[in-house]
């Protein structure tokens, strides 16, 4: 990936304090970015105002058509971003994958370049995990924000309510849900956008694995694979704040064929990796594949195409 990449900002690199000698960063944010520079100043500035100020950036340009520039930040950013640049695009999961690459802290989170973080996201998620070190992943819970905020939130409501009634969890402190086995069977019927938002130990991260760059549906996918792997927690308040303003190419209508596809792929694949004496797992994602397939048909069925519907059911 070396070969595919410049690097700049780097000659402002400096210590972070997360460690006792302050070398290490307690958190490395990851921001993948693309030809959006207004939204990200707006990402930025929320990662500035956090209250934890143990934090690295770890910025990937995916080959905007004008190169990411962080030098008009100056003391704000200086010693505490990095700047990696994709000589061309390679979307949003090999973006994040790129500044897993480069992370240097011991928790790894994640910012989309065009949402932003409460002020106390950071400062709580590593509160939630320095006091429950048997967590090695958890969810953050969302909030909405721009034209299609009511919707999605109406959405997001039913979905959360539906994966919480199915995971089981059970609670840690007054809003934080600690998920045992069940959580993998949940998230097969649904993926809120809490368990797309992950804060996970790096030491986890390299045993879940990196993001599946061609993997339509990426975030949910890892979302799997993380329960799969368990020790998974959500801290259920919603400091993550998702924009909802017609920018979000992957969820629009015309997209959900793709959006269909890769869900099948994903839990095919993961079906394959599964202990063959976990007969009760394996069940559950037979159900959840054959449900994916009518659902593909049914698409099919709508758009007038009956042989693809059966090809699919």
């Amino acid at each position: 990936m070396s070969e595919n990449l410049d690097v700049a900002a780097e000659k402002n690199r400096a210590p972070l304090g997360g460690d006792q000698m302050g070398t290490i960063p307690a958190v490395s944010v990851i921001l993948p970015t693309h030809n959006r520079p207004d939204f990200l100043s707006e990402a930025l500035a929320s990662l500035i105002a956090q209250k934890e100020s143990r934090w690295e950036a770890i910025i990937v340009d995916d080959a905007s058509d004008i190169p990411v520039d962080i030098r008009s930040y100056g003391d704000q950013l200086r010693g505490r971003a990095r700047v990696f640049r994709h000589t061309y695009p390679q979307g949003g999961a090999a973006a994040k994958n790129t500044g897993i690459t480069h992370a240097a802290a011991p928790l790894v989170a994640f910012l989309d370049d065009d949402d932003i973080y409460a002020a106390d996201y950071l400062s709580r998620a590593i509160d939630v995990l320095d006091r429950h070190r048997e967590v090695d992943v958890l969810y953050m819970g969302v909030s909405w924000f721009g034209a299609g905020r009511e919707s999605s939130e109406r959405a997001y409501e039913a979905a959360m309510k539906i994966a919480l009634a199915e995971a089981q969890g059970t609670l840690l402190d007054a809003d934080v849900i600690k998920f045992g086995r069940a959580l993998i069977v949940a998230l097969l019927k649904t993926v809120p956008m809490a368990f797309q938002r992950p804060v996970v130990r790096a030491r986890a991260l390299r045993e879940i694995g990196p993001y599946e760059a061609f993997c339509f549906s990426w975030d949910c996918d890892w979302a799997l694979r993380a329960a799969l792997h368990g020790n998974a927690a959500l801290l259920n308040a919603g400091l993550y704040r998702q924009r909802v303003d017609g920018q979000e190419y992957s969820s629009r209508p015309s997209r959900e064929k793709d959006r269909l596809l890769s869900v099948i792929e994903s839990k095919d694949r993961l079906f394959l990796g599964l202990p063959k004496n976990d007969l009760r797992l394996r069940e559950h994602f037979i159900q959840a594949r054959a449900y994916d397939r009518f659902c593909l048909a049914r698409y099919y069925a709508r758009n007038c195409q009956p042989h693809k519907a059966f090809d699919a059911w």
